[in-house]
């Protein structure tokens, strides 16, 4: 209980760190957890105090306990600024939010992988058997895999787990024989956990994810932000603390920011467009 206790309190200090109360407005600032509450904490609030002091404008970071939730709370208006791919759905778009950066990662794909020595070589064989998916809001993790099982005619015993290395952990475990994930994110955790998997399938590529303002925030302040993420890899101080949080998740090379517009997300309405599954 006390082992319990602790993990809980650390969870929560990483939660407030890096946040310094501003006098002016604050305002919350969601990231899709791809991994731990705590993990995604670790990494995102030496972001924010960065481009808080850069930008000023005040960011605090909001996390729900997994993935969806932070999705519904962003979606509920209890962020004003987002990390995410989860509000390209045609729903979504209409409620406004519009991309002012994006993650400068190579272009992201779906996967659907297993352990490196699964006898499992087609998708036709996952019929009937435990899937591992992080959650069914996730895009490249559950939409895009799970529109390639139904266009096939597979139909699979699907085990949500809540987020992206979560549903990796399963895989790990043997507690499944697949999982549907993103590709760069199954990289680093099994570059990070010693695992050996393989690819049965993978998608078209997507871009990486969008920062994303609600409306109602001033323009100036959505700029300012904008700005200053696109900013962090030509500044010393902004490099430095990518530079540590990509070595904290065991990341190849450091992962900074890119100017971007809706334009840049097409591809993703027309997954939607021609997808078989829902939304």
């Amino acid at each position: 209980m006390s082992k319990v206790i602790a993990t809980l309190g650390l969870a929560m200090l990483a939660l407030m760190a890096g946040h310094v109360r501003a006098e002016g407005p604050v305002f919350n600032f969601s990231v899709l957890n791809q991994r731990s509450a705590a993990l995604t904490a670790e990494y995102w609030n030496p972001i924010l105090s960065y481009v808080s002091r850069r930008s000023g404008v005040e960011l605090r970071l909001k996390l729900g306990r997994t993935a969806p939730e932070t999705t519904e709370l962003t979606v509920r208006g209890e962020a004003q600024f987002a990390y995410t791919n989860h509000l390209f759905t045609p729903e979504r778009m209409r409620l406004g939010w519009k991309v002012i950066a994006a993650s400068d990662e190579p272009a992201m794909r779906g996967i659907i992988a297993v352990p490196a020595d699964s006898d499992l070589r087609h998708l036709k064989e996952l019929a009937g058997k435990k899937v591992a998916f992080p959650s069914a809001e996730a895009f490249l993790g559950y939409k895009v895999p799970l529109d390639v099982l139904t266009k096939q005619g597979v139909t699979v015993e699907e085990v949500f787990a809540g987020n992206q290395e979560g549903a990796m952990g399963q895989l790990k475990l043997g507690r499944v024989v697949a999982a549907g994930v993103n590709a760069s994110v199954m990289e680093s955790y099994a570059h990070r956990e010693g695992m050996a998997y393989r690819v049965l399938w993978q998608s078209v590529a997507f871009p990486g994810l969008a920062v994303m303002v609600a409306p109602g925030v001033p323009a100036a302040a959505a700029r300012a932000v904008g700005d200053a993420l696109v900013g962090m890899s030509g500044d010393p101080e902004g490099r430095e603390v990518l530079a540590r949080g990509a070595a904290l998740l065991k990341l190849e090379r450091p992962v900074g920011f890119i100017a971007a517009t809706e334009a840049d997300y097409r591809s993703y309405l027309n997954f939607y467009r021609n997808a078989k599954t829902s939304p």
